[in-house]
This record gives C-alpha cells, structure tokens and sequence, in this order.
C-alpha cells in the first residue's frame, strides 16, 4: 500500500513537473515582449539576451562557486559572503534576473570583475533545456540561491547534474508558506532538493518546517553584515557641514509606487501642523530607477521647488538647494549610503503599502531612526526587533506618518537615543556570513 501511494505520488509529482514546463514554453514568447516592453526604459533589459535561453559566451572558469542574486536587494545582500568567499581563494559566478542587479553588481564587484575572481550573466528562463546547458557550460561546485528565489526546474536539474545547492539568507513569509503548502508534496519535494536552506530567522525555519523538509538550519540574516560605503559616508558628512544651522533631513528611501503620494500628503500635513517649523527638508529615493521621471512628475505637481540629485553636479548644489528647504529627488544608482548618511532618520519604503517593505539595516547601521508602515512581512522579525529595541517607529497611514516625522523632527533627545538604539540593534545581528562560510566550505 505504501510503495502505491509512493508511486501515484511520484506519477503526480511528474505530471505537474511536465505541465509546469509547457506552461514555461507558452510564456517564453510573452517573455521575449516583456523584454523589449521594459528595455524601452531601461535598455539592459534588451541586452544579453541569448543568456536567458542558456547560451553563453564569457570565458568558462573551472571551480566556479555560483550565487544568483535575482535584483538589486539580494545582490547587496550577498556582498558580505562574495567578499569572504574571495578571500577564501573562491572564483564567483554571480546570476541575475534584472539588469539593476547586474549593473548593481558590476558596481560593487567593479575590482573584482577586472581581477577575473567574479564573472556575472543572466540566469536562464526555467525550461529544462535552458537550465541544463547553463549546467554543462559552467559546471559549477556548488550552488547558493539568494532568499527566496526557488525555480523548480533549476533546483531539481542541479540535482541531476550532482550540484549540490543551498538556498542562502531564505525567508518564508505567512502567506508564501501557506501557498507552498497548498501544493502539498511537489513543494516538499523541491525544497527537500536544496542540500541546506539557511534561514534568516527562527520564524522563517519553522515555516520552512512546517512544510516537512529536514535540512533546515538558521545562521542569521546577511544584510546585517553588509558594510556601508565609506567614501560615500564621508562624502555626506563633509556636506552637511555646508547646510545651515540647525537643518534636518528625512530620507524616504527606497519608496515604491503609491507610496510618494502618501509621503507627500505627510509632508504637507506636517507643514500645515507645524508653521514653525524651519530648516527641514524631505529626501525621496524611489526603489526603481525607471520610476525616476514619474516620481519626479509627481512632486513638481505639489511642491514649487524640486531638485533632482542627478543635476546637482557639485557639493555646493546639492548644498543650496536642500538649504531651500524644498524636496530632494535622489534619483541616483548606489548610493544608499550617501543619502543615509546625509539623512537624520529614515521612512522605509515598501512598508507603506502592502508591499512588505525594503531593506532598513543599512539604515540602522549608520544610526539611523526608522519609520515603518504597517506592511514589513519580508523583514518580519527583523521589523518585530528594530520597534523592541526602540530603533524605530511604526505608523499607520498619512496621520501616522506625519505626526512620526513631526516627532523626530521636534524632539531631538529622542532621535538621539533612537540613534544610539540603531546602532546598537544593527550591531547586535552580525555574524551570517561566517556561519553561512562554514556551511558552504563543508558542502562541497
């Protein structure tokens, strides 16, 4: 009875497999369109792209440890272990998804890159044959899969291929691991293939276990460990000596879309609330660069005086026009840490809407207060500790916000103490990366 049940198990497991991969043949046409829609804005999306199909040209590398990172996120995230990994005498193979993840990596990994210690292309589309001749042409040690980005055909083809593969820095929200278990035994089946997942949290654990897999172990969260660019903290903290006395500055970073019209509704509520209040000026950094022109639309509409932080060409320009006290478009790649570091506390894009939030760590830090909204299920426990720690704030709605903002702005001992808690929370979570190190050296 048991070898039946395995077997119609088995029998189903595969017919889902075979339609999952003609669905992925009907899609591939639909594919290619939305690859040329998309590089209408951002003209990466049409370049490289016999690589989404499996067909590469790059100089082949033995002993290749590869990482996918699919965006922007994860590929700042994966920085901490690249650079151990480097250190260790490893050859990277970084993948993508997007190309602001490539160009964010090219960014980041720039000497690594001319050293010839890290190569970077696309990940294939998730047929069989795509997957299995990025297999055969790269012949990877091992590979190390960024969060949550689970394709089943990739992981079941490494197995084929004796590839061992580690899902790395993985988190399972409520709602993800509710949907995988809606697919019952196919999902056990194609994260039991991963050889480890190394979850960010306890509570990210228990999720995965819940869905009956054994190789599940926590190490911490990556982005802990990621280190700010200096240059650019040095670079902020020579311009705030330039700004008048006494001038404060909120970023809201990373924000995406619906979210601008709620912060400038804030904005104008604080204004209208506090007349008095002088010398402050709002920061916005959309998340995604082909947003820029809309966002900046959007303020120009509300606001008499916009800059964009891409012409300000020097220190001095930048200087004035925040010392205007008008709004600030940071409409730059890669310069997180610029803008925190220019910033006094920080809005949490993502968060604002049931989008489920964006990367405060970096942020914390560098000492800086948070404010979230209601919606951080992609950083759930991390949202639950930075509010224990009293290193920052959850709002709800325009109201919320404005009245958090209003708060820091006017109440200097406690952005001060919210600061020290900051640094202090993001001190405390360090260490994912050696953890992570050690898993990965004994795994192949």
């Amino acid at each position: 009875m048991i070898d039946q049940t395995r077997v119609t198990m088995s029998i189903s497991i595969r017919l889902l497999l075979w339609l999952y991969e003609c669905l992925w043949y009907l899609a591939l046409p639909v594919a290619l369109i939305r690859l040329y829609w998309k590089g209408r804005r951002l003209p990466g999306y049409r370049q490289h792209v016999a690589e989404r199909f499996g067909f590469y040209s790059c100089q082949k590398t033995s002993n290749l440890i590869w990482l996918h990172a699919v965006s922007v996120g994860e590929t700042r995230a994966a920085a901490p272990l690249v650079e151990a990994l480097i250190a260790s005498g490893k050859t990277i193979l970084l993948t993508h998804m997007t190309p602001t993840g490539r160009a964010t990596g090219q960014q980041i990994f720039e000497q690594h890159l001319k050293s010839g210690c890290l190569q970077q292309v696309y990940l294939p589309y998730d047929v069989s044959w795509a997957v299995n001749a990025f297999y055969r042409y790269f012949s990877p040690q091992i590979g190390l899969i960024m969060e949550t980005e689970v394709w089943p055909t990739l992981v079941l083809s490494a197995k084929r291929h004796k590839i061992p593969t580690i899902l790395v820095n993985a988190r399972l929200s409520n709602r993800s691991a509710k949907r995988a278990a809606s697919f019952g035994a196919i999902a056990t089946y194609i994260y039991q293939s991963f050889t480890k997942i190394l979850a960010q949290t306890g509570l990210d654990a228990k999720r995965y276990q819940s869905l009956h897999l054994n190789n599940v172990l926590v190490t911490g969260n990556l982005k802990f460990d990621v280190a700010a660019n200096s240059s650019q903290v040095n670079e902020a903290l020579l311009l705030r000596k330039e700004l008048n006395a006494g001038m404060q500055i909120v970023c809201a970073a990373s924000t995406r879309e619906g979210e601008e019209e709620l912060i400038v509704a804030a904005w104008q509520k604080l204004k209208q609330d506090h007349p008095d209040l002088k010398n402050i000026c709002l920061l916005i950094v959309p998340r995604h660069p082909q947003r820029f022109d809309d966002v900046y639309a959007l303020l120009t509409k509300s606001f008499p005086q916009v800059a964009r932080k891409s012409l300000l060409k020097t220190n001095a320009d930048l200087a004035t026009a925040i010392n205007q006290q008008g709004i600030l478009l940071g409409d730059s790649m890669g310069e997180m840490s610029f803008y925190y570091a220019l910033s006094d506390f920080v809005v949490m894009g993502g968060s604002l809407q049931p989008l489920g939030g964006q990367n405060f760590i970096e942020a914390c830090a560098l000492g800086r207060p948070i404010i979230l909204g209601q919606h951080t299920f992609n950083f759930q426990q991390a949202g639950i500790d930075v509010i224990d720690a009293e290193a920052g704030l959850r709002v709800d709605g325009i109201e919320g916000l404005s009245q958090a903002m209003g708060l820091l702005f006017l109440n200097h001992e406690l952005k001060e103490a919210m600061s020290t808690n900051a640094l202090d929370f993001a001190n405390q979570h360090t260490g994912a990366t050696q953890k992570i190190l050690a898993i990965v050296q004994a795994s192949h």
